[in-house]
């Protein structure tokens, strides 16, 4: 999976919350309130990303609908666990610990992710000892 510049993470997440393919207005009208972008800008990324596979224009009438080609929770899988590698050396603890100790995540939270750890892990095949 080929790497995403910010900008572009940007444009690919404004088209995953359209939840369907959609115009070059319908992205920008999801984009965060920061990308003051002009048009031809959001088109320049738009053409970077389907350049790099990301999605598919499609011409209707006078305008393209863009598809996207990889759903939000393969790309973010993906570019989580090379994260969590390359900071973490795959150690998912230290990168709880990181946040914790950097108030990036609360005690409640924690909470909340440790109970949902536990159904995850209750709900898992490979822990079915039946």
């Amino acid at each position: 999976m080929k790497a995403l510049s910010t900008s572009e993470e940007q444009v690919m997440a404004a088209l995953w919350a359209c939840g369907k393919p959609a115009t070059r207005r319908q992205i920008a009208a999801k984009l965060p309130p920061d990308c003051v972008w002009a048009d031809s800008t959001l088109l320049n990324f738009l053409l970077r990303l389907e350049a790099k596979g990301y999605v598919r224009p499609e011409k209707q009438g006078n305008k393209n609908i863009y598809t996207p080609l990889v759903r939000r929770v393969t790309y973010c899988g993906a570019v989580s666990a090379a994260h969590l590698q390359t900071l973490y050396g795959g150690d998912l603890r230290s990168m709880v610990a990181a946040l914790s100790d950097t108030g990036r995540i609360t005690n409640a939270e924690m909470e909340r992710l440790a109970r949902w750890l536990d159904i995850r892990v209750a709900e898992s095949p490979e822990y079915d000892y039946d």
